[in-house]
């Protein structure tokens, strides 16, 4: 389903603009973009996740849906291996996706948490449209890294119930080094303004236990980089407040690709200090943020990622 404009069938995969990198890659005729996939919405995995916020999905635990493919490709991703199309995951129109929604709500899910969708923007909407016009009646998640075009989550308005982003770096030369990406801040700075615009201040259910619209920004800690950390917590607290949660991660794990990278930054070759993880903490909530995430430092490791079908 794509957009008319001028009478003419616009179609928002060629030349591709979704995503901030704005490569213009022909995805439609099979041309990857810089999100290493064409105009087919590829899942490689769909689970019944309970590794998120204790907030989100409750005892039934989130119906996640990992889509293949990555716009902004972190040099150290924890989810490297899907970053680019495997040949192993399963291809989805809208109608499929929106009864995948519905058949992992069947299952048990508390709410849907889409995984990096963000450069299948088009394709994912309708699907989340149908669904919610054939019974999902369960919260939408979008999990994302934050390095997103404004005029893309506009498609989602009134569809997504949690913004799930991430808030990655502050400093141009760290998100240059880390992700080639010198513009992120100030990208995904507006990005989360839109997205909070969407859907506004935190709104628990009547058990005040879960989440039912709202936003949480992540900020994955990385090793060395305390300060640009702490210019992150600062910059949310001042933003947003305690209007959305911050939940300041520290399951950085050094991954096999870069371990095996000769030319892969020293700091990222080894685990995150407990030291400077506390260090941050403390700084956010002497920042006055009481709705907050912290993780225990035995959430390093492989036990968070999934097991992806590669």
């Amino acid at each position: 389903m794509f957009s008319m404009e001028n009478g003419r069938n616009k179609d928002p995969y060629s030349p591709c603009m979704l995503c901030p990198r704005r490569c213009g890659a022909d995805r439609t005729h099979g041309r990857t973009g810089i999100c290493g996939a064409s105009s087919e919405v590829t899942v490689n995995l769909s689970m019944i996740h309970r590794g998120e916020e204790p907030v989100l999905g409750g005892e039934g635990g989130c119906g996640a849906v990992f889509f293949e493919g990555c716009s902004l490709r972190c040099i150290f991703c924890q989810n490297h291996a899907i970053t680019s199309v495997t040949g192993k995951g399963t291809v989805y129109d809208e109608k499929g996706l929106a009864d995948l929604f519905l058949k992992l709500k069947s299952d048990g899910a508390g709410a849907i948490d889409l995984v990096t969708p963000m450069h299948f923007a088009p394709t994912v909407a309708n699907a989340v449209r149908i669904a919610k016009n054939t019974g999902l009646d369960i919260p939408v998640i979008c999990n994302c890294s934050g390095y997103e075009s404004v005029s893309t989550l506009k498609l989602f308005e009134g569809l997504i119930d949690i913004y799930l982003p991430d808030l990655k770096y502050f400093s141009s030369k760290v998100s240059s080094k880390y992700a080639s990406a010198p513009d992120y801040f100030t990208t995904a700075a507006l990005a989360l303004d839109e997205m909070f615009r969407q859907v506004g201040s935190i709104k628990l259910d009547s058990s005040g236990k879960l989440l039912t619209r709202g936003m949480i920004v992540r900020h994955l800690m990385l090793p060395g980089n305390l300060f640009d950390s702490k210019h992150i917590v600062e910059y949310l607290s001042s933003r947003f407040g305690n209007d959305i949660y911050i939940s300041l991660m520290s399951q950085y794990t050094p991954m096999p690709h870069i371990l095996e990278n000769e030319k892969a930054p020293d700091e990222l070759r080894r685990p995150l200090s407990e030291t400077n993880y506390e260090r941050l903490c403390d700084h956010l909530a002497g920042l006055g943020q009481t709705n907050a995430f912290v993780q225990e430092m035995s959430s390093k490791g492989t036990l968070m990622i999934p097991d992806f079908n590669c």
